[in-house]
């Protein structure tokens, strides 16, 4: 029992002490003047062996996963607020909407100055956030392959486990950004790997749920 106690303690010591390093030196000089924070659209990029799409496909994937990564974070975020995380966060629907009547675009919004975005919402400050997807092999080549290794298996009674079914990387950084100076006070980032058959939406929830237990303002 006394074991149980004391690793149940050195993990909770773990991860709040995992979360003061995202902090950065202006967090202490800042963060407490912040009640209430917006989380953008996500920046999505594509790189690698893309799929064989149109650039308007792309573009349009591109615009869903943004907004996907934006709302799944803000679920997290929002779900924590109260008890855990102590500071409004407004709602994805009202930052959108305030971005549209503005006449800010999801990609314009990406390479906007998250000071600018934060004025144009009327917050406190902004999560800020990009999300690189790299393509090593298409869905179909990987299904391929994975598909190989069953029948090698099946026919040799033997594991082929080293043979890759990875399609891309997921490269996520978020960092939360002070209105009124525009500089980060918590900065975070992830990897995660996707695979032809791992849905999505898995990836996103998982990378956001990460995210949202590394969010600052616990104080």
């Amino acid at each position: 029992m006394k074991k149980f106690v004391f690793a149940l303690l050195t993990a909770i010591l773990f991860f709040n002490c995992n979360r003061e390093i995202y902090k950065t030196g202006d967090y202490d000089r800042l963060a407490y003047e912040h009640k209430i924070v917006a989380i953008l659209p996500a920046q999505s990029i594509t790189t690698g062996r893309i799929p064989e799409l149109t650039a308007e496909n792309i573009e349009e994937i591109e615009e869903a996963e943004s907004l996907a990564f934006q709302i799944s974070l803000y679920r997290h975020v929002a779900r924590k607020t109260g008890d855990r995380i102590h500071i409004s966060v407004q709602h994805y629907a009202e930052t959108n909407r305030l971005l549209e009547e503005a006449g800010v675009t999801f990609r314009e919004s990406w390479k906007e100055s998250p000071k600018k975005l934060a004025e144009i919402l009327g917050v406190d400050a902004v999560v800020h956030s990009t999300v690189e997807k790299e393509f090593y092999l298409t869905n179909l080549e990987s299904f391929g392959i994975e598909m190989g290794a069953f029948i090698l298996e099946a026919i040799t009674n033997s594991g082929f486990w080293w043979l890759p079914n990875r399609t891309s990387d997921v490269f996520v950084s978020c960092e939360v950004v002070d209105a009124r100076e525009g500089v980060p006070v918590w900065t975070s980032h992830k990897i995660e790997q996707t695979y032809w058959n791992r849905p999505h939406r898995e990836v996103v929830d998982q990378i956001t749920r990460a995210m949202s237990r590394r969010f600052p303002y616990r104080e």
